[in-house]
């Protein structure tokens, strides 16, 4: 196990490294492995609430990592109404993706047994993606790892007797009203006693389509606009749901895409749209846009020469010549509530001028000095000022936009 986790951690640099750690069998003994290999591993462990004894969970939990010697922490997350399998992994990932960020590696647990379950669970509820990739990369930048994909959950109980690792079982992995428990329990064991090599058979199955998902991403660009007319008729469709993935879009629907796809030669005074989990799929002369929804305060304060970093992109100020714009204090970052003039021009018609789309003007950056408009980032800045206040001194400035997912 130790030698094939050091394997494993080889082919994904990283700077931190977290276990997602629920106190149960695999990611018991992924925590304990890992240990060995990088002593400033933290387990990070999600307390739905679910359960009557969700509290001693984690108090075993901590007890484990104590006996480690590995930093433990614990995120109390609250679970959605409606399907609690899914309003658990939604928080659980949630709170993954916010805590964690670029240059983390995120292991996980799930083991072969896990995976062909998987597929069987996704092939009942008529999902296309069958398999849980071996990887992949959080919205907000962290790697997500599953390391242990080809082992399966008797060589994972001979390693914990071996080293005696202690876990919980939770008594709801027996309930058969959960889907996934129903398949475990009712129809595993009965494939099983026809074909031995079962889980075998579903994880090539798995690999197969993972195989043919990664020669699609291969053929994307890694942006948030996308010419998918550029792919045949025949591949729009998984074209489409590969790029969503990597921002975070799993849940979308065959029917919600087909009637997204079949929109694209409608005419160009059309804005067809797709709204999903995270933000909202667009189109625009030809180009499929990916649109995140994004939450941004009214103001933020910049202190030049700075960048400013917003959900959506960078902001830098920087030092300029004599063709910037003049400042001689702290500047304010707002946005388009509508009727914004820079100088005698209009800013409604410079963003429009410039190709900015209409769904992104709302949120495009306008610095301004108290109450004046200063610039338009990359398009426009005001016309004259630089008046020095009693102390003060008057320097010009630049700004650049650099909206997230272009340079």
């Amino acid at each position: 196990m130790l030698t094939h986790l050091q394997t494993e951690l080889s082919r994904w640099p990283h700077e931190r490294l977290f276990v997602g750690f629920s106190g149960g069998l695999d990611s018991s003994v992924l925590l304990q492995v890992s240990s060995e290999t990088s002593p400033d591993v933290c387990a990070l462990h999600v307390n739905h609430g679910l359960h009557a004894d969700a509290d001693r969970w984690q108090t075993h939990c901590q007890l484990l990592c104590d006996q480690l010697g590995v930093q433990f922490t614990a995120y109390p997350v609250e679970v959605g109404r409606g399907n609690v399998e899914i309003e658990a992994r939604n928080a659980r990932y949630s709170l993954f993706d916010a805590v964690l960020g670029p240059g983390d590696l995120l292991l996980m647990g799930h083991h072969r047994d896990d995976q062909a379950e998987n597929v069987l669970l996704r092939l009942f509820q008529g999902r296309v993606q069958l398999a849980m990739p071996h990887a992949r990369q959080l919205p907000r930048g962290a790697m997500l790892l599953r390391p242990f994909l080809g082992v399966s959950r008797n060589q994972l109980e001979a390693h914990a007797s071996q080293h005696g690792i202690k876990w919980i079982e939770d008594s709801a992995n027996a309930d058969l009203s959960y889907d996934r428990n129903f398949i475990r329990h009712e129809i595993m064991p009965v494939l099983r006693s026809r074909w031995s090599d079962v889980e075998a058979a579903l994880v090539r199955s798995a690999d197969t389509q993972l195989g043919m998902d990664s020669l699609l991403r291969f053929l994307i660009d890694d942006d948030t606009a996308l010419r998918l007319q550029a792919f045949p008729d025949s591949l729009r469709r998984s074209v489409l749901r590969v790029w969503l993935r990597q921002f975070g879009e799993f849940t979308v629907t065959d029917r919600g895409l087909d009637a997204f796809i079949a929109q694209l030669d409608a005419p160009k005074d059309r804005q067809p749209t797709l709204a999903l989990s995270r933000g909202t799929l667009r189109r625009r002369e030809q180009v499929v846009h990916y649109v995140p929804a994004i939450v941004l305060d009214d103001e933020y304060s910049v202190a030049p020469p700075a960048t400013l970093r917003l959900p959506h992109g960078a902001l830098t100020i920087e030092a300029h010549g004599p063709s910037g714009f003049a400042a001689s204090g702290d500047l304010r970052v707002r946005f388009r509530r509508g009727g914004e003039r820079i100088g005698k021009r209009a800013v409604k018609k410079l963003l429009q001028q410039a190709g900015i789309p209409p769904w992104l003007r709302a949120t495009y950056p306008l610095v301004y000095e108290g109450d004046r408009l200063v610039a338009v980032p990359n398009i426009a800045i005001a016309p004259g000022g630089g008046e020095a206040l009693e102390g003060s001194v008057v320097r010009r400035w630049r700004a650049r936009w650099s909206p997230k997912g272009h340079p």
